[in-house]
């Protein structure tokens, strides 16, 4: 050992007497200097996990949540009115001339018949309701409606026409609303399954800075819950109590904790900016089908359209301020930088140590 080496560490000793740790780094305290660094580097990353948890957790409940969707499903229902106007009601003003001229059918039979068939895809789970789609059911009611006009020899094919003229414009609108709802779901589904797999990756990331600080076997956590493996290994106090129990302990932080971070960050925010453009993309299309209703006829009630508009709007308004503030991905970036600046910190110090 040098002289110069061994000034140095005196001096260290006589400073720090009486010191739990010494006020400046000093050449001789590397190890010390590494420790601080490490444990810098574990809490910045146990702190970035917990704001990715959840923003992730946030981000499941706004692909759940039930307001917005709960109305589209109601302008969806061909018995409502909620478009302006009732699909079911309008088939059945327009089959009225054609039933009042028939003689061997039952007007009345015929009508609940075509109810029920109107009625149908309100019967059925939603997703299932936007793929049996509205078309089907336009066949279904021409098919029974040209048998009665064969049928019945003073039903004319003019009345005929005219009943297709007449409630066409009104399927058109809910065929347009299926199409944007099946677009919708299936958007909706594409983000469900991209979460899954972030997810996915959020917890291996979550595993491997565990199973580098503890003596755990990996396939025993693989059960537990992010939030459970959070708080039983990576919670602040709980960390702390780790390594201040465990002085010894020879761990080195993983060099591509800063890369697996950054990856869960930005693919988190691009879900997050493609879920906000789903959503933006349907209000426009039902609100456009919405304005378009209101000019369908002079039966049409306009002021329901308008109500309908209104709460659509608010709806969407409120969904979408309330999501970017529960996503809280200012928070999460912010503990990225954080973390990125554990390593950078490093760098400083390492400086300061060598002059």
């Amino acid at each position: 050992m040098t002289s110069t080496s061994i000034i140095t560490i005196l001096l260290w000793l006589c400073l720090g007497s009486g010191h739990s740790r010494p006020a400046k780094y000093f050449p001789g305290d590397s190890v010390y200097a590494g420790r601080e660094k490490l444990i810098k580097q574990f809490t910045a990353c146990s702190d970035f996990l917990d704001a990715a948890i959840n923003s992730i957790n946030s981000f499941q409940s706004l692909l759940k949540k039930e307001n917005y969707r709960t109305k589209v499903i109601s302008l969806n229902n061909p018995t409502s009115t909620e478009l302006g106007f009732s699909l079911e009601h309008e088939v059945n003003a327009a089959l009225k001339p054609l039933l009042a001229k028939a003689k061997n059918v039952d007007p009345n039979k015929f009508s609940q018949i075509v109810s029920s068939l109107i009625q149908t895809p309100n019967r059925i789970p939603f997703s299932q309701s936007i793929l049996s789609g509205i078309n089907p059911m336009f066949s279904s009611l021409m098919s029974m409606v040209g048998n009665l006009t064969i049928q019945e020899k003073k039903i004319t094919k003019s009345d005929l026409d005219s009943f297709i003229m007449t409630t066409s414009k009104y399927f058109i609108q809910y065929q347009k609303l299926n199409q944007s709802n099946m677009q919708f779901d299936q958007n909706l589904s594409k983000l469900t399954q991209k979460m899954v797999e972030l997810q996915f990756d959020t917890k291996e990331f979550l595993l491997d800075i565990i199973t580098l600080l503890y003596n755990v076997r990996r396939g025993d956590l693989k059960a537990i819950s992010p939030e459970d493996l959070y708080l039983t290994y990576l919670e602040k106090t709980r960390l702390h109590d780790h390594f201040v129990n465990n002085k010894d302990m020879a761990v080195h932080f993983p060099s591509d904790a800063l890369k697996n971070a950054k990856d869960i960050s930005y693919t988190l925010q691009k879900l997050f900016m493609e879920y906000q453009k789903v959503y933006g993309e349907n209000y426009h299309q039902i609100r456009s089908i919405l304005v378009e209703s209101k000019s369908l006829g002079k039966n049409i009630n306009s002021k329901q359209a308008d109500a309908s508009l209104k709460e659509l709007e608010l709806l969407y308004s409120e969904s979408k301020q309330s999501d970017a503030l529960g996503m809280r991905l200012n928070t999460l970036f912010e503990r990225l930088k954080l973390l990125v600046n554990t390593e950078q910190l490093s760098d400083v110090e390492k400086n300061q140590w060598q002059n």
